[in-house]
């Protein structure tokens, strides 16, 4: 049966002045003191509450830096920082001037629930898209970001006991309230993304699709290109269907972000490996080695945008000269680049 779809494109926004979005998962999150600390390094203590605000200070650096970029798009979720992430981000917007507040859009994530005990005691993690769930989570989310409406809200992790159908009705019942403008899903594979998509194109009368997946991807994660090209190939992916959400994300109109692109600093620094090849081509462009690892996914006809991570207004201005980048990056620097971060040549 065919997959192509059958809804008209998406009314996509504007190209952004840049692609990368910024990820605000460590804002507001003050470490838990040692177990031995004075009682007043507590989070209710005098030192938990200058924490506190060093904390929001880190992140409101970041959001300068970041709005200095061009990004106008901001990455969260309820669970990040127990909802403190989402807190800082609607306090920080809510210190902006209107202008800037205005072209910044927000995203955050919704259906894992965490810190759960099961009746011998056990911590549990389990995954919820029911539309009760769906529905208090979002109220919850717009509470902790001092907002009456969200741009985009993403399905965290897959959960197989809801139907699709009763996810995609809640969230359509969610913006008929005008609580949410899209939807978007993540860590999903490229048949439940589609499951979404035709879902969405039967229930809504306007032929909404899915706004973007959300997929770990960087020259660290690179499963989804190499199952493109490394088809009958021993190498191949054990997940050789991976290598469809690429070209099916770009043809059904759906943003594909990568998060964790700069795999967690790994290429960042070093002379050796990858690494080495990294600070190579960041030579031969004149731009930094976190603008060549991103500019490694631009390269990829799929419209990637990296949700960043860093809190470091340095390094979210580096990340930035990834654009630049990945226009000047030619092909053999691309498959340099490939080829010394999977540590073997080509077929």
């Amino acid at each position: 049966m065919s997959t192509a779809s059958t809804h008209p494109p998406l009314d996509l926004d504007p190209t952004p002045a840049t692609p990368i979005v910024l990820g605000t998962m460590a804002w507001g999150s003050v470490p838990p003191p040692p177990p031995d600390a004075d009682p007043g390094a507590g989070p209710e203590g005098p030192a938990g509450e200058a924490q506190a605000e060093a904390a929001v200070e880190r992140a409101r650096r970041a959001l300068r830096a970041g709005i200095e970029a061009g990004v106008d798009l901001l990455d969260t979720a309820d669970i990040y920082g127990a909802g403190r992430s989402e807190e800082t981000v609607g306090r920080l917007l809510h210190e902006l001037p209107y202008e800037e507040r205005s072209a910044l859009k927000v995203q955050t994530k919704c259906g894992i629930v965490l810190h759960e005990t099961d009746p011998a005691g056990r911590r549990l993690t389990r995954y919820d898209s029911s539309p009760e769930h769906v529905r208090a989570s979002l109220e919850g989310s717009l509470s902790r970001l001092g907002e009456q409406r969200v741009d985009t809200l993403i399905i965290h992790r897959p959960d197989v006991l809801t139907p699709v159908a009763d996810t995609v009705r809640a969230f359509l019942d969610a913006r008929e309230a005008g609580l949410v403008g899209k939807l978007g899903v993540s860590n999903l594979g490229v048949g439940r993304v589609l499951e979404f998509q035709r879902e969405l194109e039967s229930q809504a009368a306007d032929g909404t699709g899915l706004a973007c997946v959300q997929v770990e991807l960087g020259l660290h994660h690179r499963t989804l290109v190499e199952a493109v090209v490394l088809a009958n190939h021993p190498d191949a992916p054990a997940d050789a269907d991976a290598g469809r959400l690429g070209p099916v994300c770009a043809a059904e109109g759906i943003e594909l972000q990568a998060w964790g692109p700069l795999g967690q600093g790994r290429f960042s620094s070093g002379d050796d490996g990858a690494a080495g090849v990294v600070g190579e081509v960041a030579a031969e462009l004149g731009v930094s080695r976190e603008a060549v690892v991103l500019a490694w996914l631009l390269r990829l006809p799929w419209g990637v945008r990296p949700v960043i991570g860093t809190q470091d207004p340095e390094r979210v201005a580096a990340c930035a000269e990834a654009a630049a980048a990945g226009e000047a990056m030619d092909s053999a620097q691309w498959h340099r680049l490939w080829t010394a971060a999977r540590g073997a040549g080509l077929p």
